[in-house]
């Protein structure tokens, strides 16, 4: 049986029966082989790349919020209408205001007490029955480490004139005459003479001489018959 072709020259089929006989099919060529469809082209690098567009773009959306946000933070915030903004800065240091304190100065220890002037050898000096403290029989000072500074002798009196200790320049008077003693505290020296005064009553003693005054008036003049003198 001759198969029918179409005008250009394929294979058309002849249908046998109709479509609601048992029979119903289209006929093929003998020998013909019926190409399956093509499958369908893949869309997967097309996935990807658009895949890789979004991160792109994500991560240029974030890096442009973070500079934003960046610059917001380091940017003063603006005033406010008819409010003024004032930015505080520290204080510049003080000349001196970081310097350590110098230490305190520290306390000299307090020097030690002047000992005590040793006691005068007792030995001869120029007036006979003294030594360097008196007379033996009185007067004489009144501590041992109280040396004489003048010793003087008359006809009818014997004085001393004493140092208190290492006190250069504080002295007290002792004199005796006719059995009556006498010590006037803080006479004035003047060279080799010392004046001593109680009240209204003067002495005054020297190598030359020993004068008692009463209110200016001479009571009595003595001359010296031995004296010494440190």
């Amino acid at each position: 049986m001759t198969q029918p072709y179409g005008p250009d020259g394929h294979y058309e089929p002849t249908q046998i029966g109709t479509p609601s006989s048992p029979g119903y099919y289209y006929g093929a060529q003998p020998g013909y082989q019926q190409q399956p469809p093509p499958p369908p082209p893949s869309r997967g690098p097309q996935i990807l790349a658009a895949a890789a567009a979004v991160v792109a773009l994500i991560a240029v959306v974030a890096v442009v919020f973070l500079f934003v946000r960046s610059d917001d933070d380091s940017a003063p915030e603006p005033a406010a209408a008819g409010v003024s903004v004032v930015t505080e800065y520290p204080q510049a240091p003080q000349p001196g205001e970081n310097e350590q304190a110098a230490p305190e100065e520290q306390q000299q220890p307090a020097p030690p007490p002047t000992p005590a002037a040793p006691a005068p050898a007792p030995g001869p000096v120029s007036v006979a029955g003294a030594d360097r403290q008196g007379f033996a029989s009185g007067p004489r000072c009144n501590a041992a480490e109280d040396p004489a500074v003048f010793i003087g002798r008359t006809e009818r009196s014997r004085v001393v004139v004493c140092q208190v200790g290492a006190q250069t320049g504080r002295y007290y008077y002792k004199g005796y005459a006719n059995g009556n003693s006498i010590e006037v505290g803080y006479p004035t020296r003047s060279g080799s003479t010392f004046t001593a005064t109680n009240k209204a009553v003067s002495y005054v003693v020297s190598p030359s001489s020993l004068t008692i005054t009463e209110n200016g008036a001479v009571l009595t003049r003595e001359p010296m018959l031995q004296s010494w003198v440190d």
